[in-house]
């Protein structure tokens, strides 16, 4: 028996069988060169099914997943595409090395370059670039990679040194109970499709594929992060105990009726979800939410082969405003590039992608993009509640230039006699520290705030939200994160600006009362995350949450903070009761 503590980041208690997967090693995979033409030809096979495997695993995690799950597949395709990436593998092979030791020679080399750079928000990246290698690898080794799948005979806990999100979308999800992995995030790419799937997740367990054996019996819970390995019936009992307890207490949450969320004391919380397409809206039932606030347009240009034209947008949105039924539906503008790339877009390669040419950056540099999409929301809010919100803003010059933008489709439109939404709200994303210290300027501008803490947090810190290494830096506890929540709430009171949360923060069951206590208004989550949200805020009194927000800002620590926090929830859960 073996009781192992790592990362918990996707909530839930889970039972199985071990089974293990570990990377392919490269260094394992040498093989003699005949000739560099037949290594060539050996590549290209290789990366022609490479393709096929990506494309086929797209096309089944779009229909089992859906759109944001599909999205992590879509990085993968553009690495498998990159020509300067494969140009770089050819020489290597002329210069007589096999086709997987050249691979691995040039990921090796683009390991040391993601390595010296100075912005740790990139190495999640390279974990993608690694991904993709590790499987052209093992094809032109004719092994079995990660795109081929395992059959699963019964409930599975998958033990990975390492897990990307090709590996668990392809397990069969009839078995599949969770994983458990050395390395990874709480916000990998990884954790956030495993939290899409409802499984479990364990990050940073150390050496588990040493100590774990395939088909032993392994419990983990995926809130505080701890993997039993063959318990002892004392042990068992308490883990069951536990997982009664939780599941007890999501019945609890799912019997909370729906509709308008008030606090104790009247203060009207939003409960909104955020969405990745139309499909996503046509699966929610707006009788159990309080609109869309955040509808992310991007994954809409991620399903052509080029650009969708102003009906094709204009189509789907509307679609998707009539099936919330006159709740606020609020649509993000254009978020492409960083990781989230597309082929005929052509963008530069970057050393810094992340803090280079994306979101508005790239809609006001290519006005045209930008112009069509306006356009298309602005016709689509004559048939519902649409505001728009704009991402990355960093100062008060690129707001000025979105609103001039939209303005100048609004006169289009006017001059067409095309009906729409006269006084449609525009608001900002709130995710970079240049614009929490800027908010005073931009708050006269905007009707609302979103915060998106994912971004923010990160940027705050300086702390990649991928790397198990610095995971104690990317907290939302931080004391420099709260105090800058409590600005933003501040300056949005100040001006009568309403405010949001769209990140992950807005579903931690301890920052909720935080959160309301700073004057967030509206909280936008996953849809699973709503009976807990709304049985939460309907026994929290706001005054009581504004105290205990003046309190958690002047704590030493993000530990103290965390702690006064969730006894705060936990105690006014439980007096309600």
């Amino acid at each position: 028996m073996h009781t192992l503590h790592g990362i918990g980041c996707s909530e839930g208690f889970s039972e199985g069988s071990v089974l293990i997967k570990r990377s392919i090693r490269p260094e394992q995979l040498e093989r003699p060169v005949k000739t560099a033409e037949e290594e060539l030809q050996r590549l290209e096979d290789s990366r022609r099914a490479l393709d096929e495997r990506l494309e086929a695993l797209y096309d089944k995690t779009l229909s089992e997943s859906g759109e944001e799950a599909a999205e992590l597949i879509e990085s993968y395709q553009m690495i498998a595409m990159d020509q300067p990436l494969f140009d770089r593998i050819r020489a290597k092979i002329r210069d007589g090395l096999s086709a997987p030791a050249a691979v691995r020679q040039v990921l090796e080399q683009e390991k040391s370059v993601f390595d010296a750079m100075e912005d740790v928000y990139l190495r999640e990246r390279y974990a993608d670039i690694e991904a993709v290698a590790h499987e052209l690898i093992a094809l032109c080794c004719g092994v079995s990679g990660a795109l081929s799948g395992v059959e699963l005979r019964g409930p599975t806990i998958v033990v990975a040194d390492a897990l990307t999100p090709v590996d668990t979308v392809n397990l069969d999800k009839k078995f599949l109970r969770g994983f458990v992995t050395e390395a990874g995030g709480t916000t990998s790419h990884a954790v956030i499709l495993a939290r899409t799937l409802g499984i479990p997740a364990v990050v940073g367990v150390q050496d588990i594929t040493g100590i774990a054996k395939t088909g032993e019996t392994i419990c983990i819970n995926g809130g505080d992060g701890t993997v039993l390995l063959s318990p002892g019936e004392r042990e068992k009992a308490a883990f069951d105990l536990a997982a009664a307890e939780y599941r007890r207490g999501k019945e609890r949450y799912e019997k909370e009726a729906p509709g308008p969320t008030f606090t104790k004391d009247g203060t009207r919380i939003l409960l909104a979800v955020n969405s990745g397409d139309s499909d996503t809206a046509d699966a929610l039932s707006p009788a159990v939410c309080d609109g869309v606030g955040l509808f992310r347009t991007e994954f809409l240009y991620m399903k052509e082969e080029d650009y969708p034209d102003e009906e094709t947008l204009f189509n789907a949105y509307r679609a998707a405003v009539v099936r919330m039924a006159g709740k606020p539906f609020i649509f993000r503008t254009l978020d492409i590039g960083g990781d989230k790339a597309l082929g005929y877009m052509q963008l530069p390669r970057e050393e810094n992608p992340f803090l280079g040419y994306r979101a508005v950056r790239i809609c006001l540099d290519r006005p045209a993009l930008f112009r069509t999409q306006l356009r298309a929301l602005l016709r689509a809010s004559a048939y519902g509640a649409v505001q728009i919100m704009f991402p990355m803003i960093t100062c008060l010059e690129e707001l000025l230039r979105c609103r001039a933008a939209l303005d100048e489709v609004r006169s289009q439109l006017d001059a067409e006699g095309a009906p729409y939404r006269k006084d449609i709200p525009v608001g900002i994303m709130v995710e970079t520290p240049a614009a929490v210290l800027v908010l005073d300027q931009l708050a006269p501008h905007v009707e609302f705030f979103s915060v998106g803490t994912n971004d923010l947090v990160q940027y705050l810190m300086a702390a990649d939200r991928g790397n198990p290494q610095v995971q104690g830096l990317y907290d939302s506890f931080q004391i420099s994160v709260l105090r800058a929540l409590r600005h933003i709430g501040t300056v949005a009171r100040q001006h009568g600006v309403a405010l949001g949360v769209c990140g992950e923060t807005a579903s931690s069951t301890a920052m909720v009362p935080f959160l309301v206590g700073c004057g967030v208004e509206e909280l936008s989550v996953a849809a699973s995350a709503l009976p807990r949200l709304r049985y939460l805020v309907r026994r929290l009194n706001r005054q009581d949450c504004e105290e205990a927000a003046r309190t958690a800002v002047n704590l030493p620590s993000a530990k103290q903070a965390k702690e006064f926090l969730c006894r705060f929830a936990q105690h006014s859960m439980e007096e309600a009761e």
